[in-house]
């Protein structure tokens, strides 16, 4: 493991890729749709199915659908209407489900700090990515370089397209980003076009990962 770390440290690093969901942010999708199912009387296990089970959400994160017509669809396949619920409010209690990862945002400021430009990759749609920004108390989010959103490239991880437009945007040698993310396959595609690319967990598997590059925050 100190070889490891000793190799690591010595790789130069130019640009830093977080992923949003599990690495700077805990989500948790059975709580949008508790909140969705409290708020309108119907079954989770149904929300669960009219947003993820059909594939909708898959397309409104990729950006193959506009946000209204994820919040028509969902309204139609849940018996809602705009009578009854806003857009907004139906937005609101599918996104209200993420906590952020206190560590993490440190961890961020710290790599900031040492003159290092960070950026999001992420996974994510428009509506998540507004409540995000809301529950933002500290400031973290607006103060990346870059933002590299799926449903505003039209293509998600692990897709080369959202790997070649993250690459454009940070404006540095692929083998000079480091990556965080939490699955497997994203991780793999990342390395795929060189890359240094981890699985973890945010938290202290993700800073374990940062302090083998030499870019921990001091305890």
């Amino acid at each position: 493991m100190e070889r490891k770390i000793e190799a690591e440290s010595e790789r130069e690093i130019a640009f830093v890729y977080f992923d949003l969901g599990n690495i700077l942010y805990s989500f948790d999708p059975l709580v949008a749709c508790q909140n969705v199912a409290e708020r309108f009387g119907i079954d989770s296990d149904t929300v669960m199915s009219a947003v993820y089970g059909t594939g909708l959400q898959v397309d409104y994160e990729s950006g193959h659908i506009r946000q209204e017509a994820f919040v028509e669809r969902v309204c139609a396949d849940l018996g809602i209407t705009e009578r009854t619920v806003s857009g907004e409010e139906l937005l609101d209690c599918l996104s209200d489900m993420f906590t952020p990862i206190e560590s993490m945002l440190d961890a961020v400021q710290g790599i900031r700090l040492r003159g290092i430009p960070t950026g999001v990759l992420s996974n994510t749609c428009r509506s998540h990515w507004d409540w995000i920004n809301r529950i933002d108390i500290k400031k973290v989010m607006r103060d990346f370089s870059v933002y590299v959103l799926s449903f505003e490239v039209g293509a998600m991880k692990p897709d080369r397209a959202i790997f070649e437009a993250a690459e454009q945007a940070a404006e540095v040698s692929p083998s000079k980003i480091l990556f965080l993310d939490d699955r497997p396959e994203n991780v793999d595609a990342a390395k795929a076009r060189g890359w240094q690319a981890h699985q973890c967990l945010g938290g202290r598997d993700a800073e374990i990962i940062l302090e083998s590059y030499g870019l921990g925050t001091s305890r």
